[in-house]
């Protein structure tokens, strides 16, 4: 389930509306990551698809109501596990619980400042790492590029439209470029963030959502939703990046996505000997000129 759709049909037993409880969700990932037992108060609570939080009951498959989720935020926790509680995250994700039920006030989170600035007057909040390395943000961007080329010339079949699909990548460049450390027309800032600041930059991302919308922009949401989808996949909250290696952004019925692929290996794209390249060409099949312009072809 993409993020808009989990926004856009939050579960009843949710008192906050989508855009505070995205901005509130992205910083608490900055904070702590998207491991461990906070995240997972968000995941189980938002989806019911995990372990819940404190007592680590099995998942149920759907979200808990809102008895349920105050009654796991008030459980005796579960920490029979030898990593069950790193840094003392199920205290916050009994707060994340009880603030998505609406019995608490406050934020959750651990530097509510939203300037950055740490609990400390002055101190810089480090927050948590990113989940991916560098090879792997290096890998995600030279994909994108790939697929901003191929939409720029109207190439390759696109479920959402061109525009639209052209408008992903940008937005997943944007994000990847600032990760990255590099400075340019996709970073917003040059230098290497932390994830805490990357997550102040996207926690507004539905507010831009909801403006888009006002303008039946669908582009721009899509370029702003493809942000959200990238901070995600950072912070280690989703598993798969937010564009496969043919350029396709998750959103996009993509039939090869989950199919080995062999071009690496071979040092270019194989087209039909390669079982995920028989029907759209890899990023090994794109030129450096190709890749460095958007405009290109």
């Amino acid at each position: 389930m993409g993020v808009l759709q989990l926004l856009d049909e939050l579960p009843e037993a949710i008192t906050r509306p989508p855009s505070p409880l995205w901005s509130v969700l992205a910083r608490s990932l900055g904070e702590q990551g998207g491991a461990g037992r906070t995240a997972l108060a968000w995941r189980w609570a938002l989806t019911g698809a995990c372990p819940s939080p404190v007592t680590l009951a099995l998942a149920a498959g759907r979200p808990p109501d809102r008895a349920g989720l105050l009654a796991e935020a008030r459980a005796a926790a579960e920490l029979a596990r030898t990593d069950s509680d790193p840094g003392g995250q199920v205290m916050q994700a009994r707060l994340v619980l009880e603030w998505l039920a609406g019995a608490l006030d406050s934020a959750p989170l651990l530097n509510p400042a939203p300037s950055g600035l740490g609990l400390a007057a002055g101190a810089a909040f480090e927050g948590a790492p990113f989940a991916r390395d560098p090879a792997e943000i290096a890998a995600a961007h030279s994909w994108a590029l790939a697929g901003r080329h191929r939409y720029s010339r109207g190439d390759g079949p696109v479920t959402g439209g061109g525009r639209q699909a052209f408008a992903w990548t940008l937005g997943t460049l944007e994000l990847l470029g600032w990760a990255a450390g590099s400075a340019g027309e996709d970073s917003p800032a040059a230098g290497t963030p932390t994830l805490h600041q990357v997550a102040l930059e996207v926690a507004q991302g539905m507010i831009g959502i909801r403006l888009a919308r006002e303008d039946r922009d669908r582009a721009r949401a899509r370029r702003v939703e493809a942000v959200m989808e990238t901070f995600l996949w950072l912070a280690g909250w989703s598993r798969h990046p937010p564009v496969d290696r043919h350029g396709h952004g998750t959103f996009e019925d993509c039939a090869a996505r989950g199919a080995t692929c062999g071009c690496d290996g071979a040092g270019q794209c194989l087209g039909p000997g390669c079982p995920a390249c028989a029907r759209d060409r890899c990023v090994r099949g794109f030129t450096p000129d190709e890749l460095s312009s958007p405009l290109a072809g």
